[in-house]
């Protein structure tokens, strides 16, 4: 009789063992494909944060390019405002060509409006490109974060499961 409980006890222990190799295999095949899930998003994050970059570049581009402009036209401004200061200075002086310079003065003004207007709509372009790059700046935090904790979360989930092979 104790050598039918042993033969027993040994088969209750095969068969432990074998159900217990069958979940080790299910739970590694279950770790696998969580392991391809996680890579995957992984990639999808690395793809999101290579578009923001990219827009970040773009907007970043676009300011440098209103910036220079608008230092050109400030540029033009101050030169036109120059010279018409030199123009009134000189009107006593040349009374004889008062018509000629009163034509020109008034050319100027309409170029001073009209820097003045392109100076303003320039203003409003940079201060939109600003608040633009602002917003992609905060977008790209916000990606970054939520990749790191990602990666992060994944690393320890990788861990975790490595481990309990």
């Amino acid at each position: 009789m104790t050598l039918q409980a042993e033969k027993r006890k040994i088969i209750e222990d095969l068969e432990a063992e074998r159900a217990l190799a069958l979940d080790k295999d299910a739970m590694l095949e279950r770790s696998k494909k969580r392991e391809a899930e996680l890579e995957e998003e992984i990639v999808a994050l690395h793809a999101d944060l290579d578009v923001l970059d990219s827009q970040l570049d773009r907007a970043l581009h676009l300011q440098k390019e209103g910036d220079e402009k608008h230092e050109t036209l400030r540029v033009a401004f101050d030169q036109a405002a120059e010279h018409l200061v030199r123009m009134e200075s000189q009107q006593n002086e040349w009374r004889a060509k008062e018509a000629e310079l009163s034509d020109i003065v008034l050319t100027q003004e309409s170029s001073m409006v009209q820097l003045q207007q392109e100076h303003q709509a320039l203003q409003k372009a940079n201060e939109d490109l600003r608040a633009l790059v602002s917003q992609r700046d905060e977008d790209l935090a916000r990606v970054k974060e939520r990749s790191e904790a990602s990666v992060s979360e994944l690393q320890s989930k990788l861990g975790v499961e490595i481990r309990s092979k």
